[in-house]
């Protein structure tokens, strides 16, 4: 029999070499109106939850998408968002959730877009990955920019959004929102017909928090590093901290992309209740061997398990 401990750490190694990318869960609950649904994405949003949207809304007429989102792929929010404008759905981040980078971009096209006054939307400079290295973001910024244009958001929103800091997070409230030309309903106003629509269990559902995961957490970034996918590994990244040094998406793409041999990990496990221990190694493109590990370091923020550090030795 395999002990629990060595268990653990089999099934999230195993889980990082079989799991390609952790897809955000998309689901589809009826509303209290007949002919309305809502659409809950919630989770890392990666390249395959493009596709997966629009099966999931296919013969929706009417409806809103809920968001409770990290981050992720840019391109496939543009392309989430480009297919909620045209359905005319509406776009909700409900209490305590947190809808950050990509998932902010898709939040903007929603007609109307609404939030409630405990919710996190931030916007970070856009990286696009393209064939298996991140561009510039400059040209991410040119796409974003296109996009907002074709939502018909002023030139002023579209600079708040497009020149958001590369390091850490612009965030968007009641307060600031008139300022910068981006309006939105609050999800607790009396006069916002949405929330009364959301079933009871729907809501209770959304205002659960999820379980602090300090082991699945750590395996779907260094599976994301195994890809050299920027974006997705710093999803998984404190806001605050997304875009500096080792948490830079273009950096993590351009040095993981380069490897020789990409990063294998051989162990991952739990030191504490908030660090993981993660035994590693890749092949540099010069023939170097890095055989190390690294002390990962987790935080429960925004009612999610997300890194607020790493301290390697190679």
């Amino acid at each position: 029999m395999i002990p629990a401990v060595r268990l653990t750490v089999l099934i999230a190694v195993l889980a990082i070499a079989a799991n390609p990318a952790a897809a955000a869960t998309i689901t589809r609950v009826a509303s209290q109106l007949s002919g309305f649904d809502f659409v809950v994405i919630s989770g890392a949003i990666t390249q395959d939850d493009g596709p997966a949207f629009a099966d999931k809304i296919a013969n929706l007429s009417s409806g809103a998408v809920v968001l409770d989102s990290q981050g992720g792929a840019t391109v496939t929010a543009i392309e989430i968002g480009k297919t909620i404008r045209q359905k005319g759905f509406a776009t909700i981040v409900p209490d305590n959730t947190l809808c950050a980078s990509a998932c902010a971009l898709i939040w903007l096209a929603g007609a109307p877009r609404v939030a409630s006054d405990t919710a996190h939307v931030g916007f970070h400079a856009a990286y696009v990955e393209n064939n298996g290295s991140m561009a510039e973001s400059g040209a991410g910024n040119a796409l974003v920019g296109a996009y907002l244009n074709g939502l018909g958001l002023t030139q002023k929103a579209i600079l708040f959004v497009t020149s958001a800091p590369p390091q850490g997070m612009e965030w968007l409230d009641q307060k600031n929102a008139g300022t910068v030309g981006i309006d939105f309903t609050d999800m607790g106003a009396t006069n916002n017909p949405l929330r009364n629509m959301m079933p009871e269990a729907m809501m209770e559902k959304m205002t659960e928090n999820e379980a602090y995961d300090p082991e699945g957490v750590v395996t779907k970034f260094y599976a994301a590093l195994t890809r050299a996918d920027g974006n997705g590994a710093a999803a998984f990244v404190i806001p605050e901290k997304r875009g500096m040094g080792p948490f830079n998406e273009r950096n993590i793409a351009s040095f993981f992309g380069s490897m020789r041999e990409h990063l294998h990990v051989s162990t991952l496990s739990r030191l504490d209740k908030d660090s993981v221990k993660v035994d590693y190694s890749y092949l540099y493109a010069n023939g170097k061997r890095c055989t190390a590990h690294a002390t990962v370091t987790t935080v429960y923020a925004y009612g999610r398990t997300l890194i607020k550090g790493i301290r390697a030795n190679c």
